[in-house]
Order: structure tokens, then sequence, then C-alpha cells
């Protein structure tokens, strides 16, 4: 039985490794590894008990063994995530909720910074092509730009890499995963919301080297249009990964400044691109003079703590508690089993606050 045990381990091995690239993720029973192999139920058990301990296959009672998508050689189960910065805004938790929702499932994780640097991802992506990881996830850099790291991209799926894009994806890759917000119908809720409160002069500020900038002024101009409000260019401002990171090490608020004295004259509603230029712009308006929210009423998406940090609280949109991280991390949790897996887009809920009160 000795021999019988190995050789047979073995050779669900190589099963797994085939059938994980075909979708089929439980094993045969008991019983048809005894027919086919020609074993006994003893050394069937003895093998799959041996899989079980190298984290290949779980064993539920009464269903049957399962492919995990676990490699056997431990330092084979990290996963790469490429994030802009892990320290600020909403980030410590998000990554949080992945880390600890792909420990669970016996992955290690190593964070890369990007920065939301092209030349900094394409620095990473090089280093991952001379040493893959299974999977990495990845918030793409200056997703709204052209850029030139998609073939890098391409390589590393080809070498065997898991990808699935977080917050946002770049169009060359439409056949790659991607998680993000639902910004179209997350920019249509805060408008009729504040269309709702009676206001008819609405404007916006957004990033505008991102992709979600740019779907967020997608969702805002489609908005105004159907409840038919005006629509101005001059009510529109844009703001760079530069003027934010100036914003983030001084404070730097002379885009803020700018688009209050060129955009909101005539306006009683903004929608700002998230929480964070939502907290800088509210104080730069009370700077300015403004009553708030009597003179201008204010909403933006995330609902993170800059919400209720500041002088006046603010109207955001929100998600389900953890729900973007641990969707993240079951997406490629099923992606290494083989299982089907969809691009998702995260519906938001709208969290009143003082900001937008009438």
């Amino acid at each position: 039985m000795a021999i019988k045990y190995k050789w047979l381990t073995e050779i669900l091995r190589e099963w797994i490794h085939k059938n994980i690239s075909l979708g089929n993720v439980r094993l045969p029973s008991e019983m048809e590894l005894c027919t086919k192999y020609k074993v006994s139920r003893q050394t069937v058990r003895l093998s799959l008990s041996i899989l079980e301990q190298e984290g290949l296959i779980e064993k539920r009672h009464g269903s049957g063994s399962y492919i995990t998508g676990l490699s056997s050689d431990a330092s084979a189960n990290t996963i790469g995530i490429l994030i802009s910065n892990k320290d600020e805004y909403f980030y410590p938790g998000l990554l949080d909720d992945i880390t600890g929702s792909l420990k669970t499932y016996g992955y290690s994780c190593k964070i890369w910074e990007t920065h939301n640097e092209i030349a900094r991802e394409r620095e990473i992506l090089l280093e991952l092509i001379g040493k893959p990881l299974r999977a990495i996830l990845v918030e793409g850099c200056k997703s709204a730009l052209p850029n030139p790291n998609p073939t890098l991209y391409k390589k590393l799926q080809e070498m065997g890499t898991t990808v699935l894009f977080l917050n946002n994806y770049y169009p060359e890759l439409s056949d790659i995963l991607y998680i993000k917000d639902d910004n179209l119908s997350g920019s249509e809720q805060l408008i009729r919301h504040l269309a709702n409160a009676g206001h008819t002069s609405i404007a916006g500020i957004f990033k505008i080297d991102d992709l979600q900038g740019t779907e967020r002024y997608r969702g805002f101009l489609e908005t105004l249009t159907q409840l038919g409000l005006p629509i101005s260019d001059g009510h529109v401002g844009w703001f760079s990964t530069r003027e934010l990171n100036q914003l983030q090490a001084a404070q730097d608020t002379l885009f803020l400044k700018s688009f209050i004295k060129n955009s909101l004259s005539d306006c009683t509603a903004v929608v700002c691109h998230n929480d964070e230029i939502a907290y800088w712009l509210i104080r730069e308006l009370q700077l300015s003079g403004y009553t708030l929210p009597g003179d201008m009423a204010v909403a933006s998406f995330d609902n993170t703590y800059l919400c209720t940090s500041g002088p006046l609280s603010i109207t955001s949109l929100s998600h389900k508690l953890h729900e973007t991280g641990q969707t993240a991390a079951s997406m490629i949790i099923d992606k290494l089993k083989g299982l089907p897996v969809l691009s998702r887009e995260i519906p938001w809920f709208l969290v009143e606050r003082e900001s937008s009160d009438t």
C-alpha cells in the first residue's frame, strides 16, 4: 500500500493541476477513485489526507473533496497587491479586508505602492515577470490616460499569473477581471438627492487622470441631462494626481480656491470626487465666506472617516462594510480554484448628513 498511496497521490496532484484550469473543482468520490485506479478505499483515504495536509484540497462532510487553489509549495501561495498608497485615505481598511480574507484561505500577501506613477508600476511589473506570483490585485495607475504597461500584464497572464484590477481597469485589457465602484449610478444618486432638495444649478469636481473621475463625471452629466438641469463646462472642475499629492503633502489647496472662484459663483450645490476633496473644499468654502450648507450643499463618494472629521458632517455614498475587499479576495480565490468569475461593480447607498441639509 505504501507504494500505491504515493503513486495515487502524485496522480491526484496532476489531476488537480490540470482541472483547475478546466473549472473542475470537485474531486471524484472515494468510490470512483477506487474503481478507476483499482486501489482500496484505505489507499484513497490516505492519499486524500496527504493532499489535505498539503492544502491542495478541503474535505466537506457529506459532499466530497474540493480543490482549494493553493499550491503544495507554501512559498508559491503569495498574492501581490499593487496599490497607490497603503497608508492614506480608505486604503488601510480596504487592505485589511483583502489580506485578512486571503489569509483565511491560506494565502499570504505582498504589497507594493505605486503612488499612481506609471514608471513605478512598470518597475514592479518587470520585477514580477522575473519572479511571477500566483495572482495579483492591481489598482491601475492614471487609468484614464494612455499607458504602456498593459503589455506587461498580458505577459504575466501568459506566465500563469491571475490578474484582478481593483477600483479601475485599463480599456486595452478588456479580458482581465476587475472589481470597482458603480460610479455612473453613484453620481446619479448624488445628483437626484440634490435635485430633490431643490438644487437646480449643480457643480462637480473630479479627478482627471483616473477612470473613477471620468466615470463619475459621465454619470454627473448624464443625470443632469435626464433631469433637464443646466449643464455648463464652467461648473466643472478637475484635479490631477500631482495636485492631490500636493494637497496631501502640504495642504496645498490652490486648485480648490480656483474652483470656488471660477466655478461656484452661481451654483448652490457641488458633487465632489471623494470625501477627501469634499473635506478640504468645505474648509475653503468657509474661509471664502460661504455659510454651509445654506449657501452651498456638498456631497461626495466613499463615506470615510473624513465625513465626520471636519466642521460639517458630509453627505456621502457608501458600500456595505467590508464588501469591496472581501469580494475582491473571493474573486481571486474562485479564479485560482478554476471557478467561473465575472467582473463586479459594487453598488452605493446614500448616507445623508449636514452638508446637504436643506
